[in-house]
């Protein structure tokens, strides 16, 4: 900014008088925009003529092409010129006087005032984008006094919503969209204006859409055959949509049966006359340069169970004979609406849900029963009987488990009493149906009249095996076993069969006896039974007790529990009498006795 000279004249002094420097100044203060020049002026007097220098900051000022320096004798003024002011410019500037009388100062100051065309540092492009995606658009602008900034769609004032709106942070101002739409397609611009001037920048929105749909086709269907059934979808696409329809992924053509047409936005099917071949999976696609989108439909045509495939008879090994397991699948194809309701039976005995042996598999067009472990148990008639509202279909096959003869009930050790009948049997699961072997202490039994063998069933793959000793004799007792064996293996089992017998008496050194009076006499039984016997000996029906006073002769002794002995030393009178001895177990007694005598000793055979 340029300052007028407005100094009034200094008179001035009488001659040949000398005096010191004297500075005057109007403004203490100049003001100036950025970009512009400055002119600090000063009105001097002094005698002899003072010399002058400037200084910013104290740093002398020299002149250049940044700083000018003008005197004007004829007014004694100095002019100090600071062109293209910039804002590192503002500050104290002191200007001196000095001569040989003395010396004086003054300090302006220069204050920069910023100033800037409108101009936006940001180079908006073209954009190009998606619906329901978000644009930001961000313009730095720049300028003083601060510009208002405004944000235009084709020449007009954007209205700001929470659709669209501006986000200012001086210096950037952003514009946003949200969730854009295919309206928001057009010519932007944003304006920014100062005091100074207008400036713009143009650039254009482009909103695309792959293929959206505003209407879905329906829900699943279930129709009866000779209807006719439409279906039909709604979208929002640019550019335009190439549309498809598909059943079961096969592109489908129109026909005199199947419609296909785009009436007033929506694009449709019809099906005329509809069979159960209509049945299946229809897919419609809209398809444009930025994407693609799908929607399907299930059409089911009732129908009743109709079998496709069926499931054969099946032969499998238990798993526990090589220790594999070989599962079994029934499986059947078949062609059914509504969803059939599937019952499995074997042997005509319908199996319950959830059974752990079994499971059980459906789509729809495939119903599967799967025996996860086959046995035994599970072999026979296998039956899948399949029924919905339109009616109802069955199949059947048979399911049969080979396997190693499995011993599932033992022998177990016996005690039998003699002459009665022994009863030896095993239950035995396996397939084919097992022969077998009877042994006794490791030699092969043979059927006779008292030993009789056989086989007989006892279920569904299992079989008794037994064998009868009739009248069995001490002689029979000892180890048993029986070997069952087929084709795929052996089983074995063994017992201990103890025959018991009651006491038999084998020798008896015990017989009616005529003694004398302090003779001695002895009575030995030797017997034998199983258990072994214990012996008790009476006298006249009295159980002996060698610790009686009365039977404190008597010696009671055994060897072997089969060896029995009974002892009288000195016998008297009194023990003359039937003695007896009496031989038990648990499955019997036997007795033996014998009369002692006793004649008393005359003085003369004493």
């Amino acid at each position: 900014m340029l300052l007028g000279r407005t100094w009034k004249k200094v008179p001035l002094q009488k001659e040949n008088l000398h005096w010191k420097p004297s500075l005057v100044v109007e403004k203490m203060n100049v003001v100036c925009s950025e970009g512009d020049q400055a002119m600090l002026q000063v009105q001097i007097t002094g005698y002899p003529k003072p010399d002058m220098s400037c200084t910013f900051r104290d740093i002398p000022i020299k002149p250049s092409s940044k700083y000018k320096i003008y005197h004007e004798n004829h007014e004694h003024i100095l002019l100090l010129v600071i062109k293209d002011v910039h804002f590192e410019d503002a500050g104290v500037y002191t200007i001196m006087a000095e001569n040989e009388i003395g010396f004086d100062s003054v300090d302006i100051t220069l204050d920069v005032v910023r100033q800037k065309y409108p101009t936006i540092k940001s180079k908006i492009e073209d954009l190009s984008i998606g619906v329901d995606e978000i644009i930001v658009v961000p313009a730095e602008v720049d300028g003083l006094p601060k510009p208002q900034v405004q944000f235009l769609k084709e020449g007009k004032e954007i209205i700001q919503s929470e659709h669209i709106y501006v986000e200012e942070n001086d210096p950037t101002y952003t514009l946003v969209l949200r969730n854009t739409n295919l309206k928001d397609t057009g010519v932007y611009s944003v304006v920014a204006t100062n005091s100074l001037a207008q400036v713009s920048q143009f650039w254009g929105i482009y909103v695309y859409s792959k293929p959206k749909l505003l209407r879905k086709l329906c829900g699943d269907l279930e129709v009866s055959q000779d209807e006719t059934v439409t279906i039909k979808a709604k979208i929002q696409a640019e550019p335009r949509a190439t549309i498809k329809w598909f059943r079961n992924n096969v592109q489908l053509v129109g026909s005199r049966r199947l419609h296909i047409d785009d009436d007033d936005g929506f694009y449709l099917l019809q099906i005329r006359n509809i069979v159960i071949q209509d049945a299946g999976i229809y897919t419609f696609r809209a398809e444009n340069a930025h994407g693609f989108v799908e929607d399907t439909v299930r059409i089911d045509v009732k129908k009743a169970p109709t079998i496709l495939e069926a499931f054969d008879d099946a032969l499998v090994l238990e798993q526990d004979v090589y220790h594999i397991i070989h599962t079994v699948e029934f499986a059947v194809k078949l062609e059914a609406f509504p969803l059939p309701e599937v019952k499995w039976f074997l042997d005509g005995e319908q199996l319950l849900d959830n059974t752990p042996e079994f499971t059980r598999f459906q789509t729809d067009d495939t119903i599967k029963l799967i025996v996860n472990e086959p046995t035994t148990d599970l072999s026979g008639e296998y039956l899948c009987r399949i029924s919905n509202e339109c009616g109802q279909a069955e199949t059947s096959a048979r399911l049969t488990v080979s396997c190693s003869p499995r011993i599932i009930v033992q022998l177990n050790d016996q005690k039998i009493d003699e002459t009665l009948t022994l009863n030896l049997e095993v239950v035995v699961r396996g397939y084919p149906s097992p022969q077998f072997k009877w042994f006794r202490n490791s030699q092969e039994l043979d059927p006779n009249e008292r030993i009789q063998m056989g086989l007989e069933t006892y279920g569904k793959m299992k079989y008794k095996i037994f064998c009868s000793v009739s009248d069995v004799t001490f002689a029979e007792r000892g180890d048993y076993e029986v070997e069952v064996f087929n084709a795929f293996g052996s089983a074995k089992s063994r017992c201990f069969i103890n025959v018991l017998t009651k006491p038999v008496i084998l020798e008896a050194q015990m017989t009616d006896l005529v003694i004398k009076e302090g003779d001695d006499v002895t009575f030995t039984i030797t017997a034998f039974s199983n258990p072994l016997p214990e012996a008790t000996w009476l006298w006249e029906g009295t159980a002996i007790n060698m610790n009686e006073k009365k039977d404190r002769n008597k010696l009671i002794t055994s060897n072997n529990s089969t060896e029995f002995r009974l002892g009288i030393r000195r016998a008297r009178m009194v023990d003359a009498g039937v003695y007896q001895c009496v031989l038990e177990n648990c499955v019997g007694l036997t007795r033996y006795r014998a009369a002692l005598a006793i004649l008393r000793r005359k003085n003369d055979d004493i």
